[in-house]
């Protein structure tokens, strides 16, 4: 009898928090709610009262919980979530209510994992504590620290991963896995570095469990992701034949390790130092890439896709753009693929046995390593760096028609970019026309205009440009303001034919003909121009609450204001050139002055929607286009020029070096616009390109 009331004392009295204001005498006798809790039997942990004082325990104990604020909060030492008397009563009684229908370890497992793809951290924890007193549920426990790691909660999963152990449940082979894992993808990486190092060598230390290649991989990214390549080293050391082999993928991030250092080591160098620290990663790559080929001879080792397309951009890397081509040497060495760039002894399409290769899945009966996007992908950025761009058709052909493999989105704006580099402006709208539907948004119309205005000195660059936009107006709902932009200045900077007419004395008729040029793309902008203007100036209103969408508007309607002005200049400049007679630019002159207002208008608020700017008023005079006055002028700098900007027409690496052929003509020369009012420069250029069918 006396026991069970000093069970009954205790039950309640573990329960009560002590209020600031009661006397600490009674709490004397609850030693219970004077120690932190523990999920221990709390029996054995107070004292054994004697007969006479249990009634007198457990009435001060009823009085205590009786008089205690009901809205005080629990605190669980054991990382619970902070919880109020009530909820954790009935967080309790829905857990035994659970356990008595479930004495199975895998049921148990699959409770706590349904219960945490519902956030109920606090229940699932509760039920593993109470379960692991009698039984092993290593799984469950195994949910709760991937739980923690996705959560971002590092400090906590560690926390808990101890509290696993001391309460004897014994850590499996997948627990360390997560461990690792879960230190990959953390925000704190030397945390994570030091913790995942710290644990992998406690396993390799371990009699019950063993370090598996999977273990060793786990550890391996968690360096790579930190950018620890010492660590990353450290940790390879322990590699050895057996359980520890290296696979492909052990490989891969020892390769992306040594890549990704290189890359991080050369901000802020002078050219040689990056040449020489580049130079390196290469020939350590090629060091580990020697015992790759040695055991995959042997059969030691099966090669992936992956494997070979990181040590092809390791490859890349080389700063002698003469030694890049080898990259195509071990494509062809590792996964079979011709080397277009080379002459071939044999058809390429004539293997039966590459036809389809990518769309049929890797068996059992084949050692054949599939071809795919990555492999793709790294074929055109070979081809670029190279400047191989003239076979990057072929290798699309080839692997796209024939392989059946199917590109990505990365994969069509990487060959679109090559395109663009090689100022093939023909086949840069051909690839619009395939472009999927699903991958149609405004950037492939931003590359293939930019192949246009590269490809400037071709004949039909204006007709290519031409089918660019309508194939933009066909797809998108709302054209694309800098993809308009563009348009308008392949018409601007197109004039290496109108200039060679010039020169043969025919000056009139070649500026007629480059007016009417410009003519016929401000034709056809106006209509795309009227849309975009009435969208987000008229149909979109303010969201209520909703700043950042407001932001967005407003930088919409800076794009629409973008265009304007582009057009504003184009229509300025046939006027104050005489590009075409007076009674031809007559209606172009009133969208001219309607265009200006528009311009005036949003200028003139501007000021109120952006305080901390300079003040943005229009000049004073600034009058329609056939007064001859704007300051809206063309500027003679191309970096100033708000059609484009500095970097998104400029073709890369144009700062000069070896890519300074890859440069515009007319960009060599500081020379965008035929300025037809100024005598013709008689310079060196390259002959005009034919026409491209």
């Amino acid at each position: 009898m006396a026991t069970g009331l000093r069970r009954g004392a205790f039950s309640l009295g573990w329960t009560v928090v002590r209020p600031p204001s009661y006397s600490t005498l009674p709490f004397r006798l609850l030693r219970g709610r004077q120690q932190q809790y523990s999920t221990a039997s709390h029996e054995e942990e107070l004292p054994e009262p004697s007969e006479a004082n249990a009634a007198t325990y457990c009435r001060l104990a009823m009085d205590l919980a009786e008089n205690a604020p009901p809205s005080h909060q629990w605190n669980d030492n054991n990382d619970l979530q902070t919880q109020t008397q009530t909820s954790l009563s009935r967080l309790r009684r829905i857990v035994k209510k659970h356990l008595a229908y479930m004495d199975d370890p895998w049921k148990i497992g699959r409770y706590v994992e349904e219960a945490l793809a519902k956030d109920r951290f606090d229940e699932a924890l509760l039920l593993v504590r109470m379960v692991s007193k009698d039984r092993q549920v290593e799984v469950a426990w195994n949910h709760l620290i991937s739980y923690l790691m996705k959560k971002q909660q590092l400090k906590k999963a560690f926390q808990l991963f101890n509290d696993m152990k001391k309460r004897g449940q014994l850590p499996n082979v997948s627990t360390y896995t997560i461990l690792f894992n879960g230190c990959a993808i953390s925000e704190h990486p030397k945390l994570a570095v030091s913790e995942a190092i710290k644990h992998y060598h406690v396993l390799l230390n371990s009699d019950r469990l063993r370090a598996n290649t999977i273990h060793l991989n786990c550890t391996l990214n968690v360096c790579y992701k930190a950018g620890d390549l010492e660590s990353l080293f450290l940790v390879a050391d322990s590699i050895n034949d057996s359980t520890r082999a290296p696979d492909s993928h052990t490989y891969s991030i020892i390769l992306s390790a040594i890549r990704q250092d290189a890359l991080k080591q050369v901000d802020g160098l002078t050219p040689e130092q990056k040449s020489a620290i580049r130079k390196k990663a290469v020939d350590r790559g090629k060091t580990v890439w020697t015992e790759i080929m040695d055991k995959w001879k042997k059969g030691r080792l099966v090669m992936d896709e992956g494997l070979v397309c990181v040590m092809g951009r390791l490859l890349l890397m080389n700063p002698r753009v003469e030694d890049r081509p080898q990259v195509l040497d071990l494509l062809k060495e590792t996964l079979n693929l011709p080397n277009l760039a080379k002459g071939l002894d044999s058809d390429p399409y004539s293997e039966p046995p590459m036809q389809g290769v990518a769309l049929c899945h890797s068996g059992s009966s084949t050692r054949r390593t599939v071809i795919g996007r990555n492999t793709l992908g790294l074929v055109i950025a070979v081809l670029t760096a190279c400047r191989l761009t003239n076979v990057g058709i072929k290798y699309w052909n080839l692997m796209v028609r024939h392989y059946g493999i199917v590109p990505d989105r990365d994969n069509w704006y990487r060959m679109l970019g090559m395109l663009k580099k090689a100022r093939a402006s023909y086949h840069a709208t051909d690839m619009l026309d395939m472009l999927p539907h699903e991958y149609a948004c405004g950037k492939p119309y931003h590359i293939a205009l930019q192949s246009c205005v590269r490809d400037n000195t071709n004949l039909n660059v204006v007709r290519n440009a031409d089918r660019a936009l309508d194939l933009m107006l066909e797809r998108l709902p709302l054209p694309d303001l800098h993809a308009l932009r563009l348009y308008l200045h392949v018409a601007l900077v197109t004039h290496s034919g109108f200039r060679a007419i010039a020169r043969a004395g025919a000056e009139a008729d070649a500026k007629r003909q480059y007016g009417l040029q410009i003519l016929a793309a401000l034709d056809r902008l106006w209509e795309p121009y009227k849309r975009t203007y009435f969208h987000y100036f008229k149909e979109m209103t303010k969201p209520p609450r909703r700043p950042d969408v407001t932001d967005e508007i407003y930088n919409s309607q800076r794009e629409v204001m973008a265009l304007a002005r582009h057009m504003y200049r184009a229509i300025v400049k046939l006027s104050d050139e005489r590009l075409l007679p007076d009674e031809e630019l007559q209606e172009l002159r009133c969208r001219g002055a309607k265009i200006n207002r528009e311009i005036q208008a949003f200028y003139l608020k501007r000021e109120k929607l952006e305080p901390k700017l300079k003040s943005s008023r229009p000049p004073s005079g600034l009058g329609p286009p056939e007064r001859g006055r704007s300051s809206l002028a063309p500027s003679a700098n191309h970096n100033d020029d708000p059609a484009t900007g500095s970097s998104e027409v400029s073709p890369e690496g144009s700062g000069g070096g070896d890519d300074d052929d890859d440069r515009d003509t007319v960009q060599q020369q500081q020379e965008w616009e035929w300025v037809t009012t100024q005598e013709l420069v008689d310079w060196k250029r390259p002959p005009v390109r034919e026409s491209r069918s």
